[in-house]
């Protein structure tokens, strides 16, 4: 992906941006000063129970450790500009932190304690699952546990991203992993860009102008 096309996405451009920041905060927070922003901006039941509303979206700009970053931020990296573009700034915007949103708090009153919840996994669910909903018939190379390359579909993803998800958090694979923040944000992304693509506020580039959605 050249970054030319990242000129054009200036909104993925500062999403990065403010992860990457937020990460180096709360580094910087815990070697400098033995504090954590975990308590005030990652989201919980007890936070919320307590008035902090926002750590609905803040928690998504936190992230446990550098590979958690960078999983989120790859995502990111390879679906924000084609998303951009074809959304618009604010649709995309709103699909991304609603995304965020779901998935967080679907997570978060899914389990009976409080439990700290950080990562942009919900959002970039919501990304992945739109991307696939509004450029079905795409065909791309995906990597299965970003190992295994595999050419599919962009809505085959989709709907992998959302089985997933569904199949880990039943089956307890991964119990430290919130299996339902992302199938929270595949949802929202599912729903958000079918609605997207019905009112037709998509701006598809001529060369991959989709065919009709699955049935």
């Amino acid at each position: 992906m050249s970054l030319e096309r990242f000129r054009k996405a200036p909104f993925t451009v500062v999403l990065l941006g403010f992860n990457a920041a937020f990460f180096a905060t709360e580094e910087i927070f815990r070697m400098c000063f033995e504090e954590s922003l975990f308590p005030i901006l990652a989201m919980s039941r007890s936070g919320l129970s307590e008035g902090m509303w926002w750590q609905v979206l803040t928690h998504a700009f936190l992230h446990g450790n550098p590979l958690h970053l960078m999983v989120n931020m790859l995502a990111l990296w390879f679906t924000g500009p084609l998303m951009e573009g074809m959304l618009g700034k604010a649709r995309y915007l709103f699909l991304y932190l609603a995304g965020a949103a779901a998935g967080g708090l679907l997570q978060t009153f899914s389990t009976g304690e409080s439990i700290d919840l950080v990562g942009a996994s919900g959002a970039v669910c919501a990304l992945l699952v739109g991307f696939g909903t509004l450029l079905p018939g795409l065909r791309i190379t995906a990597l299965l546990f970003f190992i295994i390359p595999l050419r599919m579909k962009a809505f085959t993803l989709a709907i992998l991203v959302l089985a997933f998800s569904f199949l880990f958090w039943i089956l307890g694979i991964e119990q430290g992993i919130g299996h339902l923040a992302h199938l929270g944000g595949g949802i929202a992304g599912l729903m958000i860009c079918l609605i997207y693509r019905r009112c037709g506020l998509v701006r598809y580039p001529m060369e991959e102008l989709p065919p009709p959605l699955p049935d």
